[in-house]
């Protein structure tokens, strides 16, 4: 009787469509066309590690009408999208939720979790659905310092064994590149495992075996990085993808177009600045490029910061108390 059950369950929701809830704003993917779709990705949209607001970031409010405007399917964040989730939700559903008419995904990152706070108000950490023939898995790469195991890695190789043509991973930490020497210069500020990670040794093995064509974004992008955007082709079928916005006028998201279920990208400045395309902000772009100009004239601002902040002081605390220490070790 409970086998008819679910078959019942699961031949009706075929014939209905199955349509994936965002547990944000209660809103579920609508595809006309499972192989002609859209959808924007970005990361830390809480924005600048600063931002005490409790809001989101200020470059993401100001383009929700934008983004609601746009022809996406729905919006993924890869991780981060709360400063504090233990007190940021109250903010986040009045400034964001509420207002975003696009179904709203996220893979966790650090300043997501809180005890079980995430997960009280938003469900699983890490879960899947698909598209036709494009498979979506959004990993939680905060559980287990980094590895994907168990129930995840599960997840992740049904995705890959699946007949699907492409299949989009998401996470927030930048697992492809902590033990990986040509992105050893690029990351530094990123959030990483303590110990190093089974990517490459069992990870990146099942990748390469699969027939589909593997996208891998993820959202961990220090404060200092050259742009918003990261891309590095593995291979002829693996590509890695970084974005994130984080307050600054940089700031840029992705988006991401299945035209006849062939992946492609356009970039889109959300400050009006100067943005270029996708492949372009490659390993060489990231080794040769710039970082932006400093502006001279905000000197008293950030001297004045400096100078109020707390861990200023305690510094210099405990700079004076090891000279005094030292000081009458030598006497």
């Amino acid at each position: 009787m409970k086998k008819h059950f679910f078959f019942i369950v699961f031949f009706f929701s075929f014939l209905m469509g199955f349509t994936q809830q965002s547990p944000f704003n209660k809103l579920s993917v609508q595809v006309q066309d499972s192989s002609n779709f859209s959808f924007v990705v970005s990361g830390h949209f809480h924005g600048s590690s600063t931002n005490k607001s409790g809001f989101p970031a200020s470059s993401l409010l100001a383009n929700l009408d934008t983004l609601n405007l746009s022809s996406a399917s729905f919006v993924v964040c890869l991780g981060d999208l709360f400063m504090d989730v233990k007190n940021n939700i109250p903010n986040y559903k009045k400034s964001l939720f509420t207002k975003l008419n696009k179904p709203l995904f996220n893979v966790v990152g650090n300043h997501d979790l809180s005890g079980n706070v995430y997960q009280e108000n938003f469900g699983e950490t890490f879960f899947s659905f698909s598209i036709g023939e494009n498979s979506l898995v959004f990993l939680d790469t905060e559980k287990d310092n980094g590895d994907i195991k168990n129930d995840q890695l599960d997840l992740l190789k049904n995705a890959l064994e699946s007949n699907a043509k492409n299949v989009f991973v998401f996470s927030h930490r930048t697992i492809w590149a902590e033990e990986d020497e040509i992105f050893s210069e690029l990351f530094k500020d990123n959030t990483r495992s303590q110990f190093g990670n089974n990517f490459q040794k069992e990870i990146l093995p099942i990748l390469e075996k699969s027939k589909a064509y593997i996208y891998w974004f993820s959202g961990s992008m220090g404060g200092n990085a050259k742009a918003s955007f990261f891309y590095h082709p593995k291979s002829e079928k693996i590509t890695y993808i970084t974005t994130a916005i984080r307050d600054l006028p940089r700031d840029a998201a992705l988006n991401v177009d299945i035209k006849n279920n062939e992946v492609l990208f356009r970039t889109q400045s959300i400050t009006n600045s100067e943005v270029i395309e996708l492949e372009k902000y490659n390993l060489d772009y990231w080794k040769t490029e710039k970082t932006e100009k400093f502006n001279y004239r905000l000197l008293p601002m950030y001297a004045k910061q400096m100078l109020l902040h707390k861990y200023f002081w305690i510094g210099i605390f405990f700079a004076l108390f090891t000279m005094f220490v030292i000081y009458r070790f030598k006497k």
